[in-house]
């Protein structure tokens, strides 16, 4: 499934690591630094994401199609399954008005137990007629492990060893090669 943009629009709350975890595993005892290693673990958490294609800690998308595809694949998972930030939103602009349409929760199903997520027609159902036009569809979704705890511990150790390489290396906005082993290792397939 192509889809035309997708964009984070709430994003996260938390890291999944501390600062304080970052400034020991950098062996950083001072507090002069404490606003560059948080900036760093937040980019560090963002490579990570980037290179294994998921959502790590909570975090809202928002996903603009033109037309309906038969199943609506959901990227950067793992949709979120349990707390108050599950909720999923199919909007769209009808055919004949041109106005915007939510759709009704009902009429389709959310598979969040497949990787990545999924949003189906019920068995038998069928789309409703939209305006076939450019980002005529959005979908909105929570995606991310939860919180920091959930998050697994390689993916953890891989944002700590990107958080070391970044404050040492200042500049070289890479992850490091061990980090990347670590993160190959929770990956199967496409998604991690």
């Amino acid at each position: 499934m192509r889809y035309r943009s997708l964009k984070r629009i709430t994003a996260p709350v938390v890291e999944p690591v501390t600062l304080s975890e970052a400034k020991a595993h950098c062996r950083v005892d001072i507090e002069a630094d404490d606003a560059l290693i948080a900036g760093y673990i937040t980019a560090a958490r963002e490579l990570c994401e980037d290179y294994l294609d998921r959502s790590l800690v909570t975090q809202q998308y928002v996903m603009r199609l033109d037309q309906f595809p038969p199943e609506i694949e959901i990227p950067r998972p793992p949709m979120a399954a349990s707390g108050t930030a599950t909720s999923v939103t199919v909007t769209y602009t009808l055919n004949d008005t041109g106005a915007t349409s939510t759709l009704d929760p009902s009429r389709y199903r959310v598979d969040r137990d497949s990787t990545p997520g999924a949003i189906r027609n019920l068995y038998g159902g069928t789309w409703p007629s939209n305006r076939d036009d450019q980002n005529s569809i959005s979908v909105t979704w929570w995606a991310g492990y939860g919180n920091s705890e959930s998050v697994p511990q390689r993916v953890k150790n891989a944002i700590l060893m990107t958080v070391l390489a970044l404050y040492e290396n200042r500049g070289d906005a890479q992850l490091p090669p061990g980090a990347k082993a670590l993160l190959d290792s929770v990956s199967w397939g496409q998604y991690a």
